[in-house]
């Protein structure tokens, strides 16, 4: 790689970690994206709805989406099936609102947020570590934490790869993984599998070691 271009990466990296740069590019990207959402989504429930028959897992009374979540796609207001809100802040207090409240989070690149409800698995934090060290000296000046790095991380991968409108995400069948730690499924649909755990300030998005290799991967391609 010549001088050149690396030197215009690590400028673009820099920028691209301010909550500035974050929101224009969201706003970039959900421009050019909402059309294709608006036609895709009905479809994305109705795929959803019927895996739902096919989730038996057992799971806590308090990680149960309310029945009245799932609502049929033919019978989507007008102005669901369009919205000017994709996602919706819908706090923490059970794992799918949750994975709403993030979602929201990272399409607005609100990285305050994210990093309040991102949780590091314990075989996560070795590997962003790693990551961390291996950045130009002013990258590291800016992230500072291995968490920096991973809130950083993550809310620019879902920027570019972004999770289903909500009214998808909120068809998301729970799993219980163990006591406090549940899996939502959406099958055959992005973002499938992802995992929470319950806190003292209430349910967290898991960053797992699974994602993370797949994070530095990409991050590693993109230097190539």
């Amino acid at each position: 790689m010549s001088p050149l271009k690396s030197s215009l990466i690590v400028a673009v990296v820099s920028a691209a970690i301010t909550a500035g740069s974050l929101y224009y590019l969201q706003r970039h990207h959900a421009r050019e994206a909402a059309s294709l959402r608006r036609h895709n989504n009905a479809m994305r429930v109705q795929i959803s709805q019927r895996w739902h028959e096919r989730l038996k897992a057992p799971v806590t009374a308090d990680a149960r989406p309310a029945p009245e979540a799932v609502t049929p796609a033919d019978n989507l207001p007008v102005s669901r099936q369009s919205p000017v809100e994709n996602y919706r802040n819908e706090g923490r207090a059970t794992p799918l609102a949750t994975l709403q409240t993030f979602a929201w989070a990272c399409d607005r690149g609100d990285v305050d947020t994210v990093r309040r409800l991102l949780q590091l698995d314990p075989g996560a934090r070795p590997k962003i570590g790693a990551l961390q060290a291996t950045l130009p000296e002013n990258v590291r000046a800016e992230w500072k934490t291995v968490d920096d790095v991973a809130v950083a991380m993550v809310t620019l991968n879902i920027m570019f790869s972004p999770f289903p409108n909500a009214d998808v995400l909120a068809t998301a069948t729970p799993e219980l993984i163990r006591d406090g730690r549940v899996r939502l499924r959406l099958p055959d649909l992005p973002k499938d599998n992802t995992e929470y755990q319950q806190t003292a300030e209430g349910w967290s998005f898991v960053l797992t070691e699974a994602m993370a290799d797949h994070y530095i991967r990409r991050y590693q391609e993109s230097q190539k």
